[in-house]
């Protein structure tokens, strides 16, 4: 009789245990993702959605430097997130073996763009990122994505 009983209290602690980890597994990420995105199914709210997980600082300078640390580790979608396309084929057409070399050396505002320039440290060369302050720095928590709208070289 003890064994029956004990072997039912064991059938049962394990139907909850399973029970429960069902419950989580089914409550992960796939619950959050389906209810982040409240009923949308369109393609840019998804891409939203998950640009959206990307921290995006509301300092200008910060922001851009996070750009330039990502250019420099190579980590091409935190780039996507943090520059429009054609920021983004600038830096990619400009990648080499000195992209990550570069220095920040100062960080002014004009007409409500924030300017972050950059020095390479190896070659010379100087480079300029520019980017709308009030889009970077809301009022928010975070910054918005994209941010980074223009980008100059200069030899």
């Amino acid at each position: 009789m003890k064994s029956t009983i004990r072997n039912r209290a064991t059938a049962l602690g394990l139907a909850t245990v399973t029970g429960l980890a069902g419950i989580a597994f089914a409550g992960g990420p796939a619950l959050a993702d389906s209810a982040g995105l409240a009923g949308s199914t369109s393609q840019t709210a998804v891409a939203d959605a998950a640009t959206r997980s990307v921290h995006f600082p509301t300092d200008p300078t910060t922001y851009a430097d996070e750009l330039v640390r990502a250019w420099g580790n190579g980590n091409t979608d935190r780039v996507e997130a943090f520059a429009s396309p054609g920021v983004v084929d600038e830096l990619a057409a400009h990648s080499d073996d000195n992209v990550t070399h570069w220095d920040r050396t100062r960080t002014e505002g004009a007409a409500g763009t924030t300017y972050v320039n950059y020095v390479n440290t190896v070659t010379g060369e100087t480079m300029a990122l520019g980017l709308p302050t009030e889009a970077v720095h809301n009022g928010g928590e975070w910054g918005e994505p994209h941010a980074v709208h223009s980008i100059e070289f200069q030899v």
